[in-house]
């Protein structure tokens, strides 16, 4: 027998029914009584065009998984209807003409249509506010001790607030090294930051994901710098290779660094640090190191 899974969504005010296996790409039916009925692709492309309302309701599923978004079906869904039927094709257009139901069924159209959805989602829903301190007292040594497995045995270093340096990589190893010898460092820590976004510190800034969904950004490091001004306490990213939302947390990030700047007076700058521009060269101090393509020498660091 054919297992079916039920979900009641009581703040969307829906009865999701999964007919097939909810790992597979599915497209919804959205009942009179607010039931949406869950089907496979396969199972829908071997009969006839699905009624409109299938297709849009599979959309609205769509936007909200990519926005990250729950419990609002019912309210997203004529917004959805509203602007397929008459901005997303630059003209007004029959959703019920069997040409239409067909474009609406390919898969590629249907990913092109909630992509662009879930990203308006995105910029409509965020507010961005004053910033405000949960622990204005907070110490960056006063962190909770948290396990660290990776890049074994443990870094110990002269200046940093930790009793080690946690490290995910030689690369990040070699920057630690690098930071505990350079002359213009007054002390810095690892945040623990995993390659899947979890950090052992309360540290993190929100930002805006390319799809359109919240991301929560738990940078690198957390470096104070000696500068003739005084000290200027950096944000810094290492980077062996760039992703699709690298740019949207480095904005998100550099917008936090001003904000805080502006409120304490106290100087937060932000860098991302590519790993092919560090190992070409030889760096003594931060300034260097935050300033690409300036160093002695091009002979890489050794990560040992």
């Amino acid at each position: 027998m054919e297992r079916i899974r039920v979900t009641h969504d009581v703040a969307g005010r829906t009865l999701t029914v999964w007919l097939g296996d909810p790992q597979q790409e599915h497209i919804s039916t959205l009942t009179d009584d607010e039931v949406v009925v869950m089907k496979s692709q396969e199972d829908l492309l071997a009969g006839e065009l699905p009624p409109a309302q299938a297709l849009l309701s599979s959309l609205t599923a769509k936007a909200m998984s990519k926005a990250g978004l729950s419990g609002h079906f019912a309210d997203l869904y004529p917004i959805v209807r509203t602007y397929v039927a008459e901005r997303c094709f630059g003209t007004r257009v029959d959703l019920e003409a069997e040409t239409m139901r067909s474009h609406l069924r390919n898969p590629l159209m249907q990913e092109g249509i909630a992509g662009y959805l879930a990203r308006m989602i995105g910029r409509l829903t965020v507010e961005e506010r004053p910033l405000a301190f949960e622990k204005a007292e907070f110490r960056l040594s006063e962190t909770q001790p948290f396990w660290w497995r990776r890049n074994l045995p443990p870094l110990e270093c002269e200046w940093t607030i930790f009793n080690y340096v946690a490290t995910y990589n030689d690369f990040e190893r070699a920057f630690a090294e690098f930071l505990d010898s350079a002359s213009d460092v007054v002390r810095f820590a690892s945040l623990g930051t995993t390659e899947q976004g979890r950090s052992g510190t309360r540290f993190r800034v929100d930002y805006l994901k390319p799809s359109g969904a919240i991301g929560f950004y738990h940078p690198d490091w957390v470096v104070v710098q000696s500068t003739p001004d005084g000290e200027a306490s950096w944000i810094i990213e290492t980077k062996g290779r760039h992703w699709p939302d690298t740019e949207a947390k480095v904005a998100a990030m550099e917008r936090w660094c001003e904000r805080v700047t502006r409120q304490t007076g106290l100087v937060w700058r932000f860098h991302l640090v590519d790993q092919a521009d560090f190992e070409r060269r030889r760096l003594k101090t931060l300034a260097l190191a935050v300033t690409p393509g300036e160093g002695e020498g091009t002979a890489p660091l050794p990560l040992g």
